[in-house]
């Protein structure tokens, strides 16, 4: 009678064990993992990681994100309409401020992009992500054209998406210079 019974209390025993390991893998997955990963995206207020390289398309140097900055980076595709109506928009925003810093990043392979920056922003320094999926990622890009705005101190100071107006485009420019020296620790 006894051995029946320590055999069903380590069976019960075995399966309680494989019943936890499951759901903490179950909740490792859904909830320790993607919060590990948003912990790496970035949003205003924040620094941008020092990790972000890019390729300058002119000379072939390679920089962090974080040494362009105080600066505004405008996120392209030479393919697309909308990167494109965005371009007058920040021509006049430039001419409104002097001693701004416009750098442009394209995330697409199209050969082109140092002649699209030239033909559409011309004088623009012209850069492309080593690793294209973890900039989209880490700096939520998701859809072309994005703007956003690096502070002296490395911190991201504001992010649009889309054509933007003039205003707006000015307002990004002149967000390194306004706001650089007050953001939080």
């Amino acid at each position: 009678m006894g051995s029946g019974r320590n055999r069903m209390e380590l069976l019960l025993n075995g399966m309680t064990v494989i019943a936890l390991a499951v759901a903490f893998g179950l909740v490792a997955r859904d909830r320790v993992l993607p919060a590990l990963r948003e912990r790496r995206i970035v949003d205003p207020g924040e620094r941008v990681p020092s990790g972000i390289l890019l390729r300058d398309l002119s000379t072939g140097d390679t920089v962090t994100l974080g040494s362009l900055a105080p600066a505004t980076a405008l996120v392209f595709l030479t393919t697309c309409p909308a990167c494109e109506r965005s371009t007058p928009a920040w021509r006049e925003a430039l001419e409104r401020a002097p001693g701004s810093r416009l750098i442009t990043v394209a995330v697409g392979n199209h050969p082109d992009a140092v002649g699209w920056t030239n033909r559409e922003l011309p004088g623009m320094k012209t850069l492309q992500p080593l690793d294209l999926a973890g900039f989209l990622s880490a700096l939520r890009i998701q859809v072309v054209p994005t703007a956003f705005s690096v502070g002296p101190d490395g911190r991201m100071l504001d992010r649009r998406e889309g054509v933007l107006t003039s205003d707006e485009a000015w307002t990004l420019l002149m967000a390194p210079h306004a706001r650089g020296t007050q953001a939080g620790p």
